[in-house]
């Protein structure tokens, strides 16, 4: 059975309420339409979150003309404000922990599987993570790959980025999916690219 590993890398709620708190200390006349926007929430969610604030005390909600809102933190908004931008720089160090000792695990089975040549695929936060953790086994990296759809002609860590389509040109053993996002539409991609041709396909996440 496969190990789902993708949780343990999203913030929970606290993540939204502290967006909103300091968009709200930067324009405390935010419109909850301007909030649903910006941070991808529905409409509804924002309405809900705002009075929970307002119930807790961390925001103060007054009627500026019958067209307006504002939403103003207070001295408890500001605290909390600072409680939770503390729990968000102790998540990403865990997060990058874990995240480097589930790679870590994934390039040492390709090593012990006698694999040599290595691709990423996706261009991320979590690529990078790959990248450092890659100095510790005996792989080779050997061009880094993304969808053609998005692909764009740059040049990161010294490899020149090539879209997909061509990641055979690279004659790679294997294939590290670098992102949390779409793996199976990348692997079903990987699968189509190489037919019945055999490629060792791994993802950070999924065994």
């Amino acid at each position: 059975m496969k190990t789902d590993n993708s949780n343990i890398f999203r913030p929970s709620g606290e993540m939204r309420d502290l967006r909103l708190l300091e968009e709200l200390e930067k324009n405390p006349i935010s419109s909850q339409r301007e909030l649903s926007h910006k941070f991808n929430i529905a409409l509804g969610v924002t309405n809900a979150c705002l009075r929970r604030m307002a119930r807790k005390g961390w925001i103060r909600i007054r009627d500026l003309n019958p067209r307006k809102i504002g939403y103003y933190l207070t001295p408890k908004g500001m605290l909390e404000k600072a409680r939770l931008t503390l729990n968000l720089i102790s998540f990403r160090v865990q997060h990058y922990a874990e995240l480097k000792k589930i790679i870590g695990n994934r390039l040492l089975e390709m090593q012990n599987e006698g694999l040599k040549r290595l691709v990423f695929y996706g261009i991320s936060d979590e690529m990078e993570v790959a990248y450092i953790t890659l100095q510790g086994v005996n792989l080779k990296l050997v061009g880094i790959v993304e969808d053609d759809e998005i692909f764009q002609s740059n040049i990161v860590f010294g490899y020149e980025i090539e879209p997909v389509s061509r990641v055979q040109e690279l004659k790679p053993d294997a294939i590290l999916i670098t992102t949390l996002t779409e793996n199976e539409q990348k692997r079903e991609r990987l699968e189509k690219i190489y037919r019945s041709n055999s490629i060792c396909i791994k993802d950070i996440c999924f065994p």
